[in-house]
Parts: structure tokens; sequence; C-alpha cells
């Protein structure tokens, strides 16, 4: 009982200890491990380039490139959205006020309190919240301003990690020589595919959420439903919490913007498309590819959440399919790695499984012709 109770201390204390050095150096280890996502994805793309005929420096240039088009295209639908908002900023007041009023009526039938009462509660209220104001402005100029020195960090670590990718994995080898060389390769191989799958299976299914949404939403009859949708979509990327945020933008716009009706049509419509993602898309689609059970892929998303954040709810679920396929192949670890996966084995994406089949017949065929 004494080593039971020794060695649960300890794992408490490491834990604990990850813990504190996490969420107190955040604001490091976060661009660290989205550039070393990015860089998992980019690495294919820098191969192909350099068999092109492409130097080094050019092809990881040509990446980072790629990447900074695809952030300025989610920019670009976040603004467009913003201006639509603000070309209907007049309705929307005409709503709200709307919504105030019989949102004042309820409470005075409910617990009689007068909409004038009411209304000195909240002039009181933002009184006190008056000296605020001033510092949440500098907040928000603070919060703008890290967040772009932090994607432009990440952009660069990115471009390192992909210029220097093979010491990464001569280091490991190096780190554990007395261990087989094959199968360290293969291990940092294997977590090297975590981000790249998780990514492109991420990146098809915004993609198929995005092309859904705007079908829906322009057969109800939504205003801007392209723009609505992409919003919808582009949030979809933060698992399960996201879909429920994106899909509130679209039903909000058709509150406002044009009656009840359309609304409700519209939500209806993102219900099912919602629970499309759930049951098909998410599983068919992303599923298999971080080889975590759902009960842990939620765990992750929690425990990411309360530590970084929404990077964290993004980035747990890769690390812990990194830190699954860590504990596969160390020998104390195992149960730990059995504890995190799927009882009977990860099930491979149906989608990217039928697109290989079919590349292989085409390989097969083409082969047929020239023998």
């Amino acid at each position: 009982m004494k080593e039971i109770f020794f060695r649960a201390n300890q794992y408490l204390f490491f834990f604990v200890l990850v813990v504190v050095v996490m969420f107190f150096g955040k604001g490091f280890l976060i661009p660290v491990f989205f550039a070393g996502l990015l860089s998992m994805l980019m690495a294919p793309v820098c191969n192909k380039l350099e068999s092109w005929g492409l130097n080094r420096p050019l092809a990881c240039v040509s990446c980072i490139l790629m990447l900074i088009l695809i952030f300025a295209g989610i920019a670009l639908v976040v603004s467009i959205q913003f201006a639509t908002f603000a070309e209907n900023i007049t309705q929307i007041q005409t709503k709200a006020k709307e919504f105030l009023d019989q949102a004042q009526g309820y409470i005075q039938d409910q617990f009689g309190v007068t909409p004038e009462k009411q209304e000195q509660v909240v002039k009181e209220q933002a009184e006190k919240n008056s000296q605020a104001n001033g510092s949440m402005a500098t907040k928000i100029l603070g919060g703008v301003s890290s967040t772009i020195a932090g994607m432009i960090l990440t952009l660069v670590i990115t471009f390192l990690m992909i210029f220097n990718k093979e010491q990464f994995e001569t280091f490991f080898v190096k780190l554990y020589k007395e261990h087989e060389t094959e199968k360290i390769k293969g291990i940092v191989g294997q977590i090297s595919k975590v981000g790249q799958k998780y990514l492109t299976g991420r990146a098809m299914s915004i993609t198929i959420n995005f092309a859904l949404y705007a079908i829906g939403l322009m057969i109800v009859g939504v205003k801007n439903a392209v723009l609505l949708a992409g919003i919808a979509a582009i949030l979809t990327i933060i698992p399960y919490v996201g879909t429920v945020l994106g899909g509130l933008f679209p039903v909000l716009m058709a509150l406002i913007t044009q009656d009840n009706q359309t609304a409700l049509s519209a939500a209806l419509v993102l219900i099912f498309i919602q629970a499309c993602d759930n049951y098909f898309i998410e599983p068919n689609v992303v599923g298999g590819e971080v080889k975590l059970n759902a009960l842990w892929s939620i765990l992750s998303i929690l425990i990411g959440g309360m530590i970084w954040g929404v990077a964290g709810m993004i980035l747990f679920l890769p690390m812990f399919g990194i830190i699954k396929i860590v504990c596969d192949h160390v020998d104390s670890l195992k149960p730990i790695g059995y504890l995190l996966g799927e009882p009977g084995g990860a099930k491979p994406s149906k989608i990217k499984l039928w697109i290989k089949d079919k590349l292989g017949m085409g390989k097969k065929k083409s082969n047929r012709k020239t023998a």
C-alpha cells in the first residue's frame, strides 16, 4: 500500500506541476504548440515543393505564404460579417428595443417592478461600471495586439520548425539510441501524422459544414446566407462547443433582421445539420484520426478550456492523441494508452479510405494499361 500511495503521489505531483507550468507559460507555449501542429501539416507540402526543384528556404516561405492566405481568408469572412452587422445597425436597435420592451413588460407582470424602476437600476449599475469602461477599451486593444503578435510569432516558429524538420527526428533517435532506431522513427512519424490527419480532417469537416449551412440557410431565405454559413463553419474548429456557438449567429441574424418564422426555420436547419455533423461527418471524416475515445475527447476539450481557453480547446485534442501514441509504445504506460483509446481500436475515416481505394484502383488500371 505504501508503494501504491507513493506512486500515486508522484503522478499527482507531476500532473499538478505540468498544469502550473502550462497555465503560467501559456503566452510562450500556445504559439509553440500551434506552430508544431502547423509544421506537421505543412511538412509534406514542403517535401512536395522540394521534389519539384525548390530549395528548402523557398519551399518553407511558400508554405508560410499558404498559411497567411488561409488566415487572411478567414479574417476577410469575419470582417465582412461585421460590416453586415454595421449596415443593419438601425434595424438591430429597433429589434433590441422591441425585445427590451417585452422583457420589461414580463418583469413587471411577474415581479411587479415598473419599467422606470428597472431603468433606474440599470443606470445605477452602468454608473458603477463607468470607471471600468476606459480600461475595457485598453484591454480590447491589448488583446488585439497580443493576438497579432502571437500569430506572427507562430508563423516564425512554424517556418523554423519546417526548415529544421529532420533535426527533430534525429534528436529523438539520438535521445533513445539504446532502442531500435526504426521503432523510434516510426513513433516520431505517427506523432507527426496526428497533426496532419487532425487538421486535414477538420478542414474537410469545415468545408462540408459550410456547404450544408449555405444551402440550408438559402433554402429558408436567410439574408447573407453564405457569409453566415462561413462564420458558423469556421467556429466548428472548436470541437463540440464551436458547433453550438456557430449555429447561434445565423439564428440571431435572422431574428434581428427578418422575422421569427425565418429564425425558427434557420434554427431547425442548423439543428438538423449539427445532428448530421455529430453522427455522420465527425465519425466518418475526422473520426479515428486522433484515436481517442469520446470520453477523453470531451475531457481534453474541457481541460484545455480551463488551462488555455479557446486555444486549449483546439490544441488539447491532438495533444492527447500524441500522449496516447507515446503511452502505446512504453510498456509501463500501455494501460493509460488503452484507457485513452477506443476499446475496439480506432475507426479510420471512411471517406478517406474510399478516396484511397479509388486512387488505388486508378493506379491498378493505369498499370494494366501500361502492361
